[in-house]
């Protein structure tokens, strides 16, 4: 028998109350080591002096030796944990909640909600004891290498309403709002699930921002009063927000139940910007290869900062920040900087002169750039196709020669992308850059007719570069162009915006430079190959660009390339970033029934109509099943071009109005929906919605 179940079992006044088992109001129960995160963390609030129950732990030290139900079922009287358990529970007749406290829960990186065993309502020893080996034994389940597990015991206590807590906003990160999950009764039948609950947005006083459903009764303004000041309390006490179980009982006592930090993988860095897929899905539907991003997300990167420095419509400060992001190979860009979503109007937005200053300067400049722009594009425009007509087959250059060409051709990137970016800002989503020619519409007429002449679809590529406008640039083999009308029109070009032309300009020729670095680092693949220095000239795709211009100076270093995964999950429509990298989803929605599907609290614009229109039809979520069907899809990719004619109704997650897809569904008169919220998840297979077009509601058919 070792010394601390002997305390246990005898009370030694030195280790039964010293270390294995310590009332919460001791000062050692604060060591997380000794008593577990959750117990450490109560010990240290009711230190504080917030409102936490009494209660006792049995320390890690005295929970390694408990070896079965009967051994504690068998303690005497006298020992200090039938002491304190009699104390505590007024001799079996006060109900007791027996709780896990592991030293791996409730961390700043780790909660391990629900993965340990806590007992509730427990009444009598043998009781008891069945609830303590419980959730000893919990611990040995999870498999978890060392992390010890100790028992906190508090009693029961009736609660008119309770739940739980954010000590910040969640999809925000701002810490001057508060997140309340509210329910009558004990705040564990939200935590398990059992109940939703009322959830409340509170202000750093309690008022009421926002609310998924009605207050509850029970909860009054001066009790959201309290629980807001608890949320700044407990913020002081740990220095961080934290995510809190709380209750109110019967006479009006507020109880601390739970502090935990709040993970990082659980909420924005705060003040962070909306990101999104929408404005890049288009041309970037799928995951890219470490290559593809070295070779194209940084001259979008800096083509973007260098619109909004043109524009002058943003301050020096966000110029520093981001605009694109790449998420395990997908990227999405900064939507509330590029004007896709607008700001939250706060009071002290409405106070700043600032915005509307640079408002007013950018309107000035991009009044001159407007009248200059399609000049300039024109200019560019000419210089690029001169470039790359004067460029000789790839497999006529040298090692240096084409690693030179990757370098140029990222700095042409940058200018192109900066201009279509500017067109973008000058063109009205609803007037004639709405309706006006895009490089899709051409490429598909071009096809089309290149086909009935009898070409293969390398020769279609070959002798007519706009039908890469149909393809996603990859780096690769030769991929055939999907499917097209039998005969598609060519687009008459009347009417059309000026500026709108030089946007599709420069995304024209900004696919053609995609192009021509993905053929050049597919012939350096070709020759690294060759000299047995990667196994196939695709892997090449796996390679960084620093790591390729490594290979092709030393012809005597041999690639070791693992296989790109290439099933990263498709990023939400609006999300931001966790400090730690990790994706928090900033707008949940799904598929109303008769309703549409606009939220009024939702953080982004929310599903918008880019075509006139309604179209009925069964949902499909295969492109190659689409004939007279509604297709639903992630991003308005490219390759779908040649579907439109046939579909009864398109449905997005993500979009633009100004996309080559929205555009051409315009033109073809097919109800047209984008910025759906988890469409693809919501919308199964074979379900009769009616799209619309116009007001942008998709509704499910009974």
């Amino acid at each position: 028998m070792t010394d601390s179940v002997t305390a246990i079992r005898y009370g030694d006044p030195v280790r039964g109350a010293g270390r294995a088992i310590l009332s919460l109001s001791d000062a050692a129960a604060t060591d997380t080591g000794l008593v577990g995160a959750k117990a450490a963390n109560l010990a240290a609030s009711l230190k504080a002096g917030l409102p936490v129950l009494p209660g006792f732990v049995v320390t890690t030290q005295g929970v390694s030796d408990v070896e079965s139900r009967e051994q504690v079922r068998g303690l005497g009287e006298s020992s200090a944990l039938r002491q304190q358990w009699t104390q505590l529970s007024a001799d079996g007749t006060r109900a007791l909640a027996v709780r896990s406290s592991s030293v791996a829960e409730d961390t700043a990186t780790s909660s391990m909600a629900g993965r340990f065993v806590s007992v509730l309502h427990v009444r009598g020893w043998d009781a008891f004891a069945d609830a303590l080996f419980d959730v000893i034994d919990s611990a040995a389940a999870t498999e978890i290498a060392d992390a010890p597990m100790a028992v906190l015991v508090q009693p029961m206590a009736g609660a008119r309403v309770g739940g739980v807590m954010f000590g910040l906003d969640p999809l925000t990160g701002s810490r001057s709002r508060f997140l309340a999950s509210v329910a009558e009764g004990l705040p564990d039948q939200i935590v398990s699930g059992e109940v939703t609950g009322t959830s409340i947005s509170l202000g750093r006083c309690g008022r009421v921002h926002a609310m998924s459903g009605p207050v509850p009764a029970l909860l009054s303004a001066h009790d959201r009063h309290r629980l807001a000041r608890l949320a700044r309390k407990t913020a002081r006490v740990f220095g961080q927000p934290q995510d809190m179980e709380w209750l109110i009982e019967p006479d009006g006592t507020l109880r601390l139940l739970q502090s935990r930090p709040i993970t990082a993988s659980g909420v924005p860095v705060s003040h962070s910007h909306p990101l999104g897929p929408g404005p890049v899905a288009e041309t970037f539907p799928d995951p890219l290869s470490p290559l593809e991003r070295d070779l194209w997300e940084p001259p979008l990167e800096a083509g973007v900062r260098e619109a909004l420095r043109l524009s002058g419509a943003v301050s020096r400060r966000t110029l520093a920040e981001r605009f694109v992001v790449d998420v395990g190979g997908r990227l999405a860009v900064d939507l509330e900087v590029l004007g896709v979503i607008q700001p939250r109007r706060t009071f002290w937005r409405l106070l700043d002169p600032r915005p509307s200053y640079r408002r007013l300067r950018a309107a000035w400049r991009i009044g001159r750039l407007r009248e200059a722009l399609p000049a300039i594009v024109a200019d560019l425009g000419e210089e690029v196709d001169v470039r790359l007509g004067e460029l000789p087959s790839v497999d006529e250059l040298g090692d240096y020669e084409l690693l030179t060409i990757l370098r140029t051709s990222s700095r042409t990137l940058i200018g192109l992308h900066a201009h279509e970016v500017l067109a973008g800002f000058f063109l009205d989503q609803r007037g004639s850059g709405a309706t006006a020619t895009t490089g899709a519409a051409v490429a598909l007429a071009t096809a089309s007719r290149a086909r009935l002449d009898g070409l293969s679809d390398q020769d279609i590529i070959a002798r007519h570069p706009v039908t890469l406008a149909l393809l996603p640039p990859r780096i690769g083999a030769a991929r055939p162009l999907p499917p097209v009308p039998a005969a598609a029109r060519m687009p008459t070009g009347v009417g059309d915006d000026p500026t709108a032309l030089a946007r599709e300009s420069m995304r024209l020729r900004a696919r053609l430079m995609q192009e021509l670095s993905a053929r050049v680092a597919l012939e350096l693949g070709r020759r690294l190959a060759h000299r047995g220095q990667l196994h196939y000239p695709e892997d090449v795709r796996e390679l960084s660009l620093d790591r390729l211009v490594e290979l092709v100076d030393g012809i005597d270093i041999a690639a070791n390339v693992l296989p790109h995964k290439a099933d990263a999950p498709p990023l939400p429509a609006v999300f931001r970033l966790a400090l730690d990298g990790s994706v928090v989803a900033d707008a949940s929605g799904g598929v109303s029934r008769r309703r549409g599907l606009r939220r009024r609290n939702q953080p982004v614009s929310g599903p918008q109509g880019v075509s006139s229109g309604r179209g009925q039809g069964r949902v499909t979520h295969d492109p190659e099943d689409s004939a007279g069907a509604v297709l639903v899809v992630r991003s308005l990719s490219p390759e779908l071009a040649g579907l439109l004619p046939d579909l009864a109704g398109l449905v997005a997650e993500t979009g633009s109005p100004l996309s080559h897809l929205a555009i051409l569904a315009r033109e073809y008169a097919v109800p047209a929906v984008i910025g759906v919220p988890n469409a693809v998840s919501s919308l199964a297979d074979g379900t009769v919605v009616i799209v619309d077009g116009t007001t942008g509601s998709v509704e499910e058919m009974s």
